[in-house]
Formats: structure tokens, sequence, C-alpha cells
């Protein structure tokens, strides 16, 4: 029997000052550090927003879940608005087993959490 396994794929995508980092694939050991380095380089420079989608995802492990919750946290520390795209049974589902559903901004389907993003944004530092 041969094992198929979805080679990770990240893509970075910048608009109006929210920034998009689409994962597709399996996301594990082997990658968190690369989604970590995509999801809090623009937090920490303070981009407008951050969407994590993983709506292409096929496989999450643990470490991915603990990059997922230092993003959130940093994001929060540093008021940008941050928000992930799900996929339902490869990454929801293991989230709301652990419960951290409950911590996280999930939202269903990119264009779900790049409005959260867009709507977080404070009145006085939206662009014109």
């Amino acid at each position: 029997m041969t094992e198929h396994c979805s080679a990770p794929e990240l893509s970075t995508r910048t608009d109006a000052g929210v920034v998009t980092v689409h994962c597709t694939g399996e996301l594990d050991l082997g990658t968190a550090r690369r989604l970590r380095d995509r999801l809090l380089a623009p937090i920490r420079a303070r981009a407008r927003g951050v969407v994590a989608d993983l709506t292409e995802t096929t496989f999450c492990d643990s470490t991915v879940f603990s990059v997922l919750v230092e993003a959130h946290r940093d994001a929060d520390a540093l008021n940008v608005a941050f928000a992930i795209a799900p996929d339902d049974v490869a990454v929801a589902r293991p989230l709301h087993i652990l419960g951290l559903d409950e911590l996280l901004p999930l939202h269903p389907g990119r264009a779900a959490a790049q409005a959260a993003v867009a709507e977080a944004w404070p009145e006085d530092r939206r662009i014109s």
C-alpha cells in the first residue's frame, strides 16, 4: 500500500494591510516553524490584521495548534486583528475536541475570517 501525503504549501497575500497566510496540505512539526514565521512576522510588524487560511489543510498536529495559540496571543497583545479559517475535519474538529475553539477566533471560511479582521480594525485607524 502506498501512502499519499499532501506536501504542505504556504503562501502569503497582503490586501489593504490584511495579511492572509494560506496553507495547503499536511501541517506538522516539519512545517510548524515556517507557519509560525509567516504568522508572527506581520503580527509583530503590527499589520492591520492577519488571517490563517487553513481551509485547504488536510492534517494538523499539536505543534501547529501551539503556533495558532501563540499567534492569537501575540496578536491580542499587540492589538492586531487575527482570525482563523479552519478546514472542518482536519482543523476545526481537533480544535473543538481540545477545547481550543473556545479560545481561538475561528470563522467558517476565508471570506468570513477576512471580514472579521476588517471589522475589528478601529475606525480611527482605517485607511480611506
